[in-house]
């Protein structure tokens, strides 16, 4: 069953629940006085639309050795449905208008389709027992696993919120406002290769897998709908949807570690791996759906 089913299968249960209800009449309602805030806290399912292909490209190293190269790597990245929580406060300001402050923070998955990784070199060899210098070339095309990786977004939201009643017990409301938006990705691997001659000029190198992390942070827009019906007490269940917006940008990219530091025979430092490759920036888009179900308190 898709987010969606759940989404909708959950607001025609609320709605159902808030009609039955009805019956009972306005006097429970008004044996209590009306509430000025609420207190929402849940747990959500998100679906960011992050899809993009992370491009590398830098010169293979080839220490002491007269040599010129080039290596490229596509790394396909796309998000997929992960989970959240959320907490917010509501204060009325109004019959049917209110204003909200909340906080989501949700994380998904990251994979995607295989990418590849292409390499070219030259370089000059002296192999023995003349050593006289002799010009080599080499090529690499290989196809390379799928990215592994995490998307975690936080989205701090201000929305003014409307509703209007459905029964006695139930409530059906959209709410819209401006949003601070904070995106960290991390995924693995890039590929970095470094060369060496060995005795006789004999050719080694060395693939480092390295992970690498991305986070920028954007205002954007906060809209959303909710089903909300009473359970008893001052305690309400709520289906809150909303669509969290972006803008995409560019974010810096840091190495975080050497993911197959226990299988190369030749350690290397990540700062030196870092200088090496230069990572190019990655582009991200910090919007996503979320589908939460909430406990509302009101106080």
């Amino acid at each position: 069953m898709t987010g969606n089913s759940v989404a909708a299968g959950g607001l025609l249960a609320l709605l159902a629940a808030a009609s039955s209800t009805s019956a009972q009449g306005p006097a429970a309602k008004s044996a209590e006085p009306p509430s000025a805030w609420r207190m929402i806290v849940g747990a959500s399912l998100v679906r960011p639309p992050f899809a993009t292909t992370y491009r590398s490209s830098y010169s293979p190293p080839f220490e002491g050795v007269p040599h010129t190269g080039a290596a490229t790597q596509a790394m396909p990245l796309d998000a997929g449905t992960g989970q959240g929580g959320l907490l917010g406060i509501e204060r009325a300001l109004g019959r049917h208008v209110s204003l909200q402050l909340s906080a989501h923070l949700g994380e998904a998955g990251l994979s995607g389709a295989p990418g590849r990784y292409d390499l070219s070199l030259r370089y000059t060899s002296r192999p023995p027992p003349s050593n006289e210098p002799v010009e080599v070339s080499l090529r690499r095309s290989e196809a390379r696993p799928e990215a592994d990786g995490r998307l975690r977004t936080l989205a701090l939201a201000l929305d003014v919120v409307a509703w209007t009643e459905v029964g006695s017990r139930g409530r059906l409301g959209v709410s819209v406002g401006p949003a601070w938006l904070r995106t960290k990705g991390r995924a693995a691997s890039l590929v970095y290769t470094s060369y060496f001659l060995g005795g006789h000029s004999v050719l080694f190198s060395q693939d480092y897998l390295v992970s690498f992390e991305y986070p920028a942070s954007a205002l954007g827009l906060d809209a959303g709908a909710f089903a909300e019906v009473e359970l008893g007490g001052r305690i309400g269940l709520r289906l809150d949807l909303h669509y969290d917006w972006g803008g995409a940008r560019d974010a810096a990219v840091t190495l975080r570690e050497i993911v197959n530091a226990d299988e190369v025979i030749r350690s290397a430092d990540l700062a030196d791996v870092e200088r090496g490759l230069a990572p190019a920036p990655a582009r991200v888009d910090p919007s996503f759906f979320r589908a939460a179900l909430a406990l509302v308190y009101r106080f």
